[in-house]
């Protein structure tokens, strides 16, 4: 009704499409690639085991000692590396299982 309205004062009408034409931002953004975060740590350990995306199954048994020595971290515990652990399970099906003296593995 108001539309009939304004067409007959002579109003113009906005389109919805015309007001969506703004050159804004997309509210959400892109989730970041977590593909080139662990390749220096996936690097070190194919150094020591071999190619790890052919090895499926594979399980990798470090203390923590061993795996701050391969991957240095700044925060030196296993925690540090829960990160890494679900990456190799996810991406290549790889178990990864760092110990501790003081905790329980990861």
């Amino acid at each position: 009704m108001f539309d009939f309205i304004r067409e007959i004062l002579g109003a113009e009408r906005n389109s919805v499409s015309n007001r969506l034409e703004k050159d804004v931002a997309p509210s959400v953004t892109a989730k970041k690639d977590s593909t080139g975060k662990y390749q220096k740590d996936i690097a070190a350990l194919e150094e020591k085991y071999g190619k790890l995306s052919t090895q499926t199954g594979l399980s990798i048994n470090l203390t923590l000692k061993e795996a701050l020595a391969l991957m240095p971290r700044n925060r030196k515990r296993i925690d540090a590396y829960a990160g890494l652990v679900s990456y190799l399970k996810r991406e290549y099906g790889i178990t990864l299982t760092i110990t501790s003296q003081k905790t329980k593995p990861l």
